[in-house]
C-alpha cells in the first residue's frame, strides 16, 4: 500500500466505507430499529462491527485484484484494522442506542417486568475489557514490527538514528494516543448510561420510602440493572397492592366499629359497660345489646361473641353472624329457640369452611325474676356477689360453637337477676389469654383481684380497671386475640 498513490488509496478505502454506509442505513431499519428496545443496542453493534469487517474484507480483495498485494499479509492487516476499528465503533454506536433506548423509557415509558434474557454486565465488562487489551497489544506489535522491519531496511548513522528513533516514537505514541482515545470514549459512554439507570432507580427508591408509589424504573437492559428495575416494579406493584388493602381495612375497621353499640340500654336496677380491642385492622370478636321482640315487656338480650381467628375473615363472619342474632332475638320465642334459630341459618353459610362461633347470650327482662342465658361453646361468664365475696361461673350444658352442627338445639338455663351487689362479667377468652412479652398469660385470678379491688365502682369504671389492668400487664406488648368484656352491675 506504500506504493499506491494516494487517490487511489483513498478509493480503495473510500469506496467500501460508502457501500457499508449505504447498507447500513437500508438495514438499520429493518434490522435494528423494527427490534424490541431492550434489544436495539445488541443488534447495532452487530450491524457496526460486521459492516466494518465486510468493509475491510472488500479492501483486501480490491487491493488483491486490482493492484495484487498479498492477501494474506497486507489483506490480514487491513482486514484486522477495520475489524479494530469496527469493534471499538460498535460499542460506541451500541451504547449510544441502548443510552437513547434508556431516555425513551425515561420520557415514554416502556417495559416494566424483569427482562426475559440475562446478559450479565460483569460478563460484558470483562468481555470488552479483555479484547481492547488484546486487540492494543496486537496493534501495537504490529506497529513495532513494521517499524523494526522499516529501520533494518534504514541506514543507521549516528547522525540519522536520532531522527528514525523520534519516527518510531511518535508513530506509536499517535497510535497508542488514538487507541487510548477510543477507549476513554467508550468508558465515558457507558458511564453515562449507567448513571441514567442509577439515578432513575435511586429516584424511584427514594420516593418508595417517602411512601409515593406512583413511579416506576423503566426496564431498558437486559443485565443486572434491568433485573433490579423490573424486580423493584414488581416489588411497587405489590406495596401498592397492599396500601388497596390496607385502604380497603380501613374502611372495613370504621364500619366494624360502627357495629358495636355506641350508649348502654337503659334497663332498671342494671348498670352495663362493654368494650372491644382487636389485635388486628378487624377482628372476629363482638359484643352488642339486641332489643327482644316488642310483646315481651322490653327485653333486651346481651349478646358476646368469638369468631374462630381474627382478621378480614373472621370480620366478615362475625359481620354475618351478628345480623343473624339479631334476626333471631327479635323473633318471638325463648332465647334458646332464637340461638338455635340463628345457628340453623349459620351452619348452611359455613358448612364445610371451618368457621365457627362461640357465643354468650344472655336475655334480660326488667320485670322477671331471673334473667335467662345460653351459652354456645363460650368461655363461661363470671358471676360475682360482693356481699359474699365469691365468683360463679356460668358454664352451662356442654353447648356447641354456632356453625357446626345445623342440627343442634341449644338449651337454655336461668340464674337469678343482678341485685345491689351483684357484677356480671361476660368476656371472651382473649382477656384471660392476654400475653405479656415474656408470653405469660393474664389469667382469671389477676382479673378476679381487679374485680374485688374496684367492686364498689360502676360498671365503667370497673371495666375501664380491668382493661388498665391488662395494659399494664402486657407492659406494651402486642395482643395474640381480640379481647371483649362487658360488665353488668347490679344496682
Amino acid at each position: 500500500m506504500d506504493s499506491l498513490p494516494v487517490w487511489k488509496l483513498a478509493l480503495v478505502i473510500l469506496f467500501p466505507l460508502s457501500i457499508a454506509y449505504g447498507l447500513r442505513f437500508l438495514v438499520e431499519r429493518q434490522y435494528v430499529l423494527k427490534a424490541p428496545q431492550i434489544r436495539r443496542s445488541a443488534r447495532q453493534f452487530q450491524l457496526d462491527f460486521g459492516l466494518f469487517c465486510l468493509a475491510g474484507l472488500t479492501m483486501a480483495f480490491i487491493l488483491f485484484f486490482s493492484f495484487g498485494f498479498p492477501l494474506v499479509l497486507s489483506g490480514f492487516k487491513l482486514t484486522f484494522g477495520m475489524a479494530t476499528l469496527g469493534l471499538f465503533t460498535g460499542f460506541d454506536m451500541a451504547l449510544a442506542r441502548e443510552r437513547s433506548a434508556i431516555l425513551h423509557s425515561l420520557k415514554f415509558g416502556g417495559a416494566t417486568r424483569p427482562p426475559r434474557e440475562f446478559s450479565p454486565m460483569t460478563r460484558r465488562f470483562s468481555l470488552v475489557a479483555i479484547l481492547t487489551l488484546l486487540l492494543i497489544t496486537a496493534i501495537l506489535l504490529l506497529v513495532l514490527l513494521r517499524d523494526f522491519h522499516w529501520l533494518a531496511s534504514q541506514a543507521v548513522t549516528t547522525e540519522t538514528i536520532g531522527k528514525l528513533s523520534n519516527s518510531v516514537l511518535i508513530e506509536v505514541l499517535f497510535v497508542m494516543g488514538v487507541l487510548m482515545a477510543q477507549v476513554v470514549n467508550l468508558v465515558v459512554s457507558w458511564a453515562k448510561n449507567l448513571r441514567l439507570l442509577f439515578e432513575n432507580q435511586t429516584d424511584v427508591l427514594t420516593r418508595v420510602s417517602q411512601g409515593s408509589l406512583e413511579r416506576l424504573v423503566p426496564v431498558a437492559t437486559h443485565d443486572e440493572l434491568g433485573f433490579i428495575a423490573g424486580h423493584t416494579n414488581a416489588m411497587i406493584a405489590k406495596l401498592r397492592e397492599g396500601l388497596r388493602m390496607q385502604q380497603g381495612l380501613k374502611i372495613a375497621q370504621e364500619v366494624q366499629r360502627n357495629f358495636l353499640p355506641k350508649t348502654a340500654p337503659e334497663i332498671p336496677g342494671l348498670e352495663i359497660a362493654g368494650t372491644s380491642r382487636y389485635c388486628d385492622e378487624t377482628g372476629g370478636d363482638f359484643y352488642d345489646y339486641v332489643p327482644c321482640d316488642e310483646d315481651a315487656c322490653g327485653r333486651t338480650a346481651i349478646v358476646v361473641g368469638d369468631v374462630v381467628g381474627h382478621g378480614v375473615g373472621a370480620a366478615l363472619l362475625m359481620a354475618s353472624a351478628r345480623a343473624m342474632i339479631q334476626q333471631g332475638a327479635s323473633r318471638p320465642g325463648s332465647a334458646s329457640a332464637n340461638i338455635t334459630h340463628a345457628n340453623r341459618r349459620l351452619s348452611r353459610d359455613t358448612m364445610g369452611t371451618g368457621r365457627f362461633l362461640t357465643l354468650f347470650f344472655l336475655d334480660i327482662d326488667p320485670v322477671a325474676e331471673h334473667m335467662c342465658w345460653v351459652n354456645a361453646g363460650h368461655p363461661p361468664a363470671l358471676l360475682y356477689d360482693l356481699g359474699r365475696d365469691t365468683f360463679e361461673r356460668l358454664a352451662g350444658s356442654g353447648d356447641i360453637p354456632l356453625g357446626v352442627d345445623v342440627e343442634w338445639r341449644y338449651s337454655e338455663h336461668e340464674t337469678p337477676r343482678l341485685t345491689p351487689g351483684r357484677l356480671l362479667f361476660i368476656a371472651t377468652d382473649g382477656v384471660w389469654e392476654a400475653r405479656n412479652a415474656d408470653k405469660e398469660m393474664y389469667g382469671t385470678e389477676r382479673f378476679k383481684r381487679i374485680v374485688r379491688k374496684n367492686a364498689q365502682k360502676n360498671a365503667q369504671e370497673i371495666l375501664r380497671a380491668v382493661m388498665t389492668s391488662i395494659d399494664a400487664f402486657q407492659d406494651g406488648a402486642p395482643l395474640d386475640d381480640d379481647i371483649t368484656l362487658v360488665v353488668l352491675k347490679g344496682i
